[in-house]
């Protein structure tokens, strides 16, 4: 089971908590970022290696692919 997954942009990678470990691993990011769970990609690597070694599964979030009509469609009902 993935406890944080993340996603990268051209200057941020920003992380989303999976799991109940991972809400604990997102807060303590969330801490140091002045509250926005981003860090600035030349600090990704570095960030994943430290995840990894407390002993965090990580893994890269799949894009979420949805038409403007399919978001319109849900920001109604």
């Amino acid at each position: 089971m993935t406890d944080i997954t993340y996603t990268s942009d051209s200057l941020f990678t920003t992380f989303y908590p999976e799991s109940k470990a991972g809400e604990t691993a997102w807060r303590e990011i969330a801490n140091q970022m002045q509250g926005v769970a981003k860090v600035l990609n030349q600090h990704r690597e570095a960030t994943l290696y430290q995840l990894r070694k407390a002993g965090y599964k990580v893994k890269k979030a799949k894009p979420v692919k949805i038409s403007d009509d399919e978001l319109l469609a849900e920001l109604i009902i």
